[in-house]
């Protein structure tokens, strides 16, 4: 696991499963996109297959990169996008090793139904979930050493999937691990929350995302590379991103548009140029993703506007809290309150958007309420 950046907590705690031989049977990883949960879920399925696993001097287990099941981890390609060392948690491929299932949205291109085959991509079909789960759990694993099943934005599972999977957890069967990768835990019924250990991604630190870009992202200027930084909010996914997609641009231009709010020169096109961003953003999505859906793209899009919007606050509030005496807490209340307003409005325009609400309308309703919260600094 030396290639997970920025997760020592989690590795600290897997290593220690690993080292006692008594790994659990389910988890939960859970966490930001793009902070390397599913690098992980990959890095410890390697381990957990191994017929002749490794314990370096340090005492962490490893893979030995030499048995017939190592060597199946190499027999076939990841099509993914880069994850945490590579930059993202999207992933849409078959695995390579007969042992280790990989649960996805994008397998229902796959489906013996014409009718699953030509649906958008937004929900794992519980077509999928049977065919790609809970039919190889019957099955004895193909090299006698142990089945993995990672099921990758398990969020994405409805509510008769989720029903399903939670059968499976009361009784699982022996030598199976199955591994729920999500960005939102909430969407889980909580009965598969606790039958599943639980694990928390955090997003990473500045210092991993810098060193990063100082590896992959040469022709970066120092002022590029300290906007991405600020954007990416501690996700290499965000970072991947943001170059992939051009989402520099949008800081660019929005933010400042953002930040004139505090001086009173709000501009009406703060909404329109929004959702336009957003709009091209997700059209440009499902072009490079057969299948995507364009629904499911604009709120996928959304998401990165409010992130990025997100972190420029956070950091206006955190140089507020710096400059601010400690013994009169009242003052800082005062001028940190417009800007959690900001965060307030932009949480708002997330439950919006989930309630299938217009991008347009979202987007206005958002510069309307980031202008009512900040208009009274500027006074």
């Amino acid at each position: 696991m030396d290639g997970i950046l920025g997760q020592q907590r989690v590795v600290d705690l897997l290593q220690g499963q690993l080292r006692a031989d008594r790994p659990h049977h389910a988890y939960v990883f859970h966490g930001p996109t793009g902070v390397g949960k599913f690098t992980t879920a990959m890095a410890m399925s390697r381990i957990l297959l191994c017929h002749d696993r490794d314990f370096l001097s340090s005492g962490s287990a490893a893979a030995c990169g030499c048995c017939v099941s190592c060597k199946q981890f190499g027999a076939g390609k990841v099509q993914s996008e880069p994850n945490n060392d590579e930059a993202s948690d999207e992933v849409s491929w078959a695995s390579p090793h007969p042992d280790l299932h990989m649960v996805t949205k994008e397998l229902a291109r796959y489906s013996t139904s014409v009718q699953i085959r030509q649906r958008k991509l937004t929900q794992i079909p519980l077509q999928v979930l049977r065919t790609a789960l809970i039919e190889p759990l019957s099955r004895a694993p193909s090299l006698g050493h142990g089945k993995i099943f990672i099921v990758d934005e398990a969020e994405l599972l409805n509510a008769p999937g989720q029903n399903l999977l939670l059968k499976v957890l009361e009784e699982p069967p022996p030598q199976t691990t199955i591994i729920l990768v999500t960005s939102k835990e909430e969407r889980l019924l909580a009965t598969i929350r606790s039958r599943c250990q639980c694990i928390a991604f955090a997003p990473l630190p500045n210092s991993v995302v810098t060193a990063w870009l100082d590896r992959h992202a040469k022709r970066l200027d120092s002022d590029q590379c300290r906007g991405l930084v600020e954007f990416a909010d501690g996700s290499l996914g965000q970072v991947y991103l943001a170059l992939t997609y051009g989402l520099m641009e949008w800081s660019q231009s929005i933010l400042p548009m953002v930040e004139s709010l505090v001086l009173g020169r709000g501009s009406g096109e703060l909404g329109r140029e929004m959702a336009d961003r957003i709009n091209n953003a997700a059209e440009c999505w499902v072009k490079a993703h057969a299948g995507a859906s364009k629904e499911a793209a604009s709120r996928r899009a959304a998401s990165w506007m409010w992130s990025m919007i997100g972190s420029r606050v956070r950091q206006q509030i955190s140089q507020i809290s710096q400059r601010c005496e400690p013994s009169v807490p009242e003052a800082s209340n005062q001028l940190m309150s417009p800007w959690l307003g900001v965060l307030d409005a932009i949480g708002e325009s997330e439950r919006l958007l989930e309630a299938n609400v217009n991008l347009s309308i979202v987007c206005d309703h958002l510069a309307m309420a980031m202008n009512r919260s900040l208009a009274p600094v500027a006074t």
